[in-house]
């Protein structure tokens, strides 16, 4: 954590350089003297914007709601279609409707997806991505078995149903590409599949039965049990479990599935073990409207072994159960090959899911069947479970932003009140040993209070450098979404502000620094920052440079 701090500090000193706090002149491209009224209506908006994010969540909840109940033959949520350039997309509400051509740039249309999908904190099926920023991925980890024309129509079809139907058995006949992973992970290495303890019959233990049907000794869920297994063993195996599925859907089986597998990571550490250039060439590039990842980036600088990009590799009826994502996290998943069901539960207060489980009218949740080349994007915290209809391999990543890292901090808040309740049962930590309630936290869901606050600050300082140097240039500012820059910065900062306030907040620090001095450098640093943004918001509410109402 140590180098995190000493990046917070050089990114300080570099902003130092960039805002004088007592200078009228901070970001002069927005407040500059002959657009003051402007810019400073650009600041504002931007501020407001950011202080209605619980508002946009509920809108985009009641919207899915309000289109369950009158969408009887449609999704109740949008398919997007992203152009091959991958610059822009179009969006289909229903398979009857016209797409809506969205023309903007690719700064744009990213700001569009994150204000439509992203703020309004509701799921969207992403499809185009195979031919673009997945191309690669997609060409190296698929097979054909035959070609879309060799399946004969009735010849009644018109041009429309027939390019769907080439789709989907475009998408049917393509199986993974075995050979790749044998050539490129190795045939012996071992791959951590997780065994589902809920099923019964064991396929990985001779077919022996679990006698207590997934419950433990006391009557409670197991967890599922991850077993190491040689690579070549999980092909065969994966194909075994399939057929039998798809023979015998409901014979109880006990289904492996490789979930949670850091390939790509495994990739980039072999290659550099082996080679004296630390890059690996880009199996696919995120999307520039599912970034800014926070998170991974945070645990990738500073925390070794790490992250949460994953594949999954699962055979037809493997399955995620009822969950939501960890650390309230966004996610998206990207099917390589195969074909997924999900169940979404439309997140709603306990009295209202009540009210739904008597009104058979007023529906709570609904499917959605995900294809090969589909992705789709998971909101924060919304309930969901996952089936796969067919061996499916899929790249999935959570990641955090400003426009959920407040429920990340909610998720905290609820993990540590857990750790205190188990602490004062146990009776065996003192009050004051705040390392054991960092690791407990970290332990428990992968981040602590230390990793959350610089995470947070190191942000909210890179954002400030990239507004100060394009702010002088209104071209660049637009091209690089300077008003949602300036919406994330307020988000940071709202959440940065209320972990400052934490009475145990330097003691946390310190624990985990292994110094106070450290921890005090942190809360100075951080305090900066926000009279930074204070800067910002001297030109939000009139436009008397004399005063500032905070």
């Amino acid at each position: 954590m140590r180098r995190a701090v000493a990046d917070l500090r050089r990114g300080v000193e570099e902003l130092r350089h960039k805002v004088a706090v007592d200078d009228s002149d901070f970001l002069p491209g927005i407040v500059r003297d002959g657009n003051k009224g402007n810019h400073r209506k650009l600041i504002h908006s931007a501020w407001i914007a950011s202080q209605k994010y619980q508002e946009e969540r509920d809108v985009g909840m009641q919207d899915v709601r309000k289109r369950l109940r009158t969408c009887h033959d449609c999704l109740p949520i949008d398919t997007i279609h992203v152009d091959e350039d991958g610059s822009s997309w179009n969006v289909v509400t229903s398979p009857v409707t016209e797409p809506v051509h969205r023309t903007h740039p690719e700064w744009n249309a990213s700001h569009q997806f994150k204000t439509d999908y992203i703020a309004r904190n509701i799921p969207c099926v992403i499809r185009g991505l195979d031919k673009s920023h997945f191309a690669n991925i997609s060409t190296q980890w698929r097979t054909k078995v035959r070609h879309p024309d060799d399946v004969k129509s009735d010849g009644n079809e018109s041009q429309c149903q027939r390019q769907e139907r080439m789709n989907h058995v475009d998408s049917e006949n393509c199986v993974i590409n075995t050979d790749w992973f044998r050539c490129a992970v190795g045939s012996d290495t071992l791959v951590p599949v997780r065994i589902d303890n809920a099923s019964t019959h064991d396929i990985f233990s001779n077919g022996a039965n679990n006698e207590h049907g997934g419950l433990d000794e006391d009557g409670r869920a197991q967890e599922c049990e991850t077993r190491q297994i040689k690579l070549d063993d999980w092909i065969r195996q994966c194909k075994q479990q399939s057929q039998m599925y798809i023979d015998e859907p409901t014979n109880g089986m006990q289904i492996g599935y490789l979930k949670d597998w850091h390939l790509v990571q495994y990739l980039m550490d072999k290659q550099n073990v082996h080679s004296t250039q630390n890059t690996v060439p880009s199996l696919y590039q995120v999307p520039n409207f599912l970034e800014r990842d926070v998170l991974n980036r945070f645990l990738t600088r500073y925390c070794d072994g790490g992250d949460y990009k994953f594949t999954y590799w699962g055979p037809a009826g493997s399955q995620t159960r009822l969950h939501s994502d960890v650390l309230h996290s966004f996610s998206w998943s990207y099917n390589v090959v195969g074909k997924k069901k999900w169940v979404f539960h439309v997140p709603t207060c306990h009295e209202r899911e009540i009210n739904d489980a008597a009104n058979d009218n007023e529906k709570s949740c609904f499917e959605v069947i995900q294809n090969t080349g589909e992705a789709i994007f998971v909101p924060s915290t919304w309930k969901h479970e996952v089936i796969n209809l067919a061996e499916t391999l899929s790249i999935n990543h959570n990641w955090i932003t400003s426009a959920n890292i407040d429920q990340t901090w909610d998720c905290l808040q609820v993990e540590i009140s857990a750790i205190e309740e188990e602490i004062e049962a146990w009776g065996v930590i003192s009050n004051d040993d705040f390392e054991a309630r960092e690791n407990m936290l970290r332990g428990c869901i992968g981040l602590n209070v230390t990793m959350f606050t610089l995470m947070t600050a190191l942000e909210i300082v890179e954002l400030m450098q990239t507004i100060a140097d394009v702010a002088v240039d209104e071209h660049e500012f637009d091209r690089l979404d300077g008003t949602g820059r300036l919406i994330e910065i307020f988000h940071f900062e709202n959440i940065l502000r209320v972990v400052m306030r934490q009475p145990d907040i330097i003691q946390r620090l310190e624990a985990i620094l292994d110094s106070q001095l450290y921890a005090l450098e942190v809360g100075g640093f951080v305090k900066e920052v926000m009279e930074y943004t204070s800067i910002l918001k001297q030109c939000l509410f009139h436009f008397d440079d004399n005063h500032c109402h905070q």
